[in-house]
């Protein structure tokens, strides 16, 4: 976590997108090793190499992801975008890519609309199978403070992704 802030606070990196320990810890064994080995026998190309490859490969982790959260936008918008509606139903499909767990109150404030505007809307992306009402939280099961989740906007940031990807 410390190189990733370090690469955004020199610039290099801008925001921190980069998940390396995801990397380190799947090649554990080798992370060891060549951290031994620059202790031992000064192996730094050996332990650069190994670094980069990590970098790499988180970065084309990052890609990918984005790409997917990109192209599940686009299709969102497209289905709930239409000529002459009203813009709060798009403004809750762009609010769940930045927080993909919502209230009805927090829709509201975020919308600027009121509560009763936001529970319609956010009724509406339930009965279209883009929220689904959370079964856990103090919330379950009543009228008010009902968490709702983007499951397709989570899974395309936290699922595996394709090997072609």
């Amino acid at each position: 976590m410390l190189v990733v802030l370090l690469l955004c606070a020199w610039g290099l990196l801008p925001l921190p997108l980069l998940y390396l320990s995801a990397f380190f810890e799947a090649h554990r064994r080798e992370y060891y090793d060549r951290l031994l080995e620059v202790s031992t026998r000064r192996a730094w190309e050996e332990w650069l190499l190994f670094f980069l490859r990590g970098v790499e490969s988180q970065a084309r982790d990052a890609m990918g992801r984005a790409a997917r959260l990109l192209d599940l936008r686009r299709r969102y918008r497209e289905r709930f975008q239409k000529p002459r509606a009203s813009a709060v139903l798009p403004g809750l499909v762009d609010l769940l890519f930045r927080c993909p767990v919502i209230t009805v109150p927090l829709a509201a404030k975020e919308l600027g609309v009121t509560y009763a505007a936001a529970a319609r809307h956010v009724e509406r992306l339930v009965r279209a199978g883009v929220l689904r009402e959370a079964k856990w939280g103090r919330g379950e099961g009543r009228r008010r403070n009902r968490m709702f989740i983007a499951e397709e906007v989570l899974a395309a940031v936290e699922g595996p992704l394709d090997s072609g990807t």
